[in-house]
């Protein structure tokens, strides 16, 4: 019998030279994909032509209720958006640039001078049984965003000024009278 010390090599990369090359892996396709995103989407966002414009014009809104649509609702409901961060970068962008298409066609705050009186009742119907039911803001966008979950004075306020609008919007106006 013979005492023999046999010795082993190791051959190829060590296993913190394999984690280490997956590391450099991970990060090369994660820099190239932002990269190409950026591409996919370019920069800036498409700017609306009533940017700047107030919300709600021709309605009378008290400033309080304003103050709620502004900070709650118009960056998907009207064309003054603030773009998040992760709206620059595919797959999110596509996420939220139809989330604030489709809210647009639903509800454009810009716009409600150029609807009539009966839009106008009815939309504001929509609005008083989306907040009551608890709808809007969306859920998605307020783990993002909880600066716009509304309270329950914020949403006591909006209900009770949709009626008010409502009913006004139902009367004749000043001057006429009915025969």
């Amino acid at each position: 019998m013979s005492n023999t010390v046999t010795k082993y090599s190791v051959t190829g990369p060590s296993r913190f030279g394999r984690v280490a090359g997956k590391g450099f892996t991970v990060s090369s396709l994660l820099l190239v994909w932002l990269l190409a995103s950026v591409f996919v989407h370019p920069l800036p966002h498409d700017a609306e032509h009533r940017v700047g414009a107030e919300l709600l014009v021709g309605a009378d809104i008290p400033p309080s209720v304003v103050d709620v649509f502004a900070h709650a609702c118009a960056s998907c409901h009207s064309e003054e958006t603030r773009w998040p961060w992760y709206s620059y970068i595919a797959p999110a962008s596509w996420v939220v640039e139809t989330d604030v298409k489709r809210a647009r066609e639903r509800l454009n705050l810009s716009r409600w001078d150029g609807l009539d009186a009966a839009k106008q009742r009815l939309l504001l119907t929509a609005i008083a049984t989306v907040i009551e039911n608890r709808e809007m803001p969306l859920h998605r966008f307020v783990v993002f965003h909880p600066g716009v979950k509304l309270s329950t004075v914020d949403s006591v306020q909006v209900i009770d000024w949709t009626h008010a609008e409502r009913h006004r919007l139902r009367a004749p106006a000043p001057g006429l009278t009915e025969k």
